[in-house]
């Protein structure tokens, strides 16, 4: 339960909630606001798609926790709001976005997401975009790379010893800009093959 703390005292949290966010190279890229109700904070990925949410359990000590399904919650964290909001960053298991690569003192050189952002410039916001398998806690791996460096193919596995696959995406720099296209399973052998594919579909994704 939210601890009641003031006005004064939640309007700080916000603030303060709101500033770390900003100067988040991750997170001001994937948090589409933060919001302050009911005597908690909450992290909004989009407009209806609820990131994480903040609980006060006093003015020093905080709940960080997730939606799971429509009434329950998953808990991360608690400490201080600049702790459970390091957590948040930091994420690379898809808790929360799954690109804590980035946000580290010491990124992995090698991580799909650090390699797609850092080497080719692929925008954070697309990197982010396979949002349902981050949240299934799916690792990207880079396939395939093409040559030119405009397109790079990145399948999605499930955790576990025989990790077995999920899905794949086609990053592709198409017209000055990076997209992110979901392709079918029997299409994704390859860079080759899942173009040829988005190319008969008009560049739709997979549905």
């Amino acid at each position: 339960m939210a601890a009641g703390l003031s006005s004064e005292e939640m309007q700080s949290l916000l603030g303060r909630a709101t500033d770390f966010v900003e100067a988040s190279p991750v997170l001001r890229e994937v948090v589409h606001r933060v919001q302050r109700a009911r005597g908690r904070l909450y992290l909004w990925r989009a407009q209806d798609d609820l990131m994480a949410r903040i609980t006060p359990l006093s003015a020093r000590s905080m709940l960080l926790e997730t939606p799971r399904g429509s009434n329950s919650w998953v808990e991360h964290k608690r400490g201080p709001l600049k702790s459970v909001l390091k957590v948040v960053e930091l994420d690379t298991d898809g808790s929360f976005h799954g690109l804590g690569w980035l946000a580290a003192a010491e990124p992995d050189a090698s991580a799909p997401q650090v390699v797609l952002h850092r080497e080719l410039g692929v925008p954070l916001g697309v990197l982010a975009e396979p949002r349902y398998w981050y949240s299934m806690h799916r690792s990207p791996v880079l396939a395939e790379l093409g040559p030119s460096r405009d397109r790079a193919l990145v399948r999605f596995v499930s955790h576990g010893l025989s990790h077995s696959f999920h899905g794949t995406c086609l990053y592709a720099l198409r017209d000055g800009a990076w997209g992110c296209y979901t392709v079918k399973p029997s299409a994704s052998a390859s860079i080759a093959s899942a173009e040829q594919w988005l190319d008969r579909r008009g560049w739709k994704d997979w549905a």
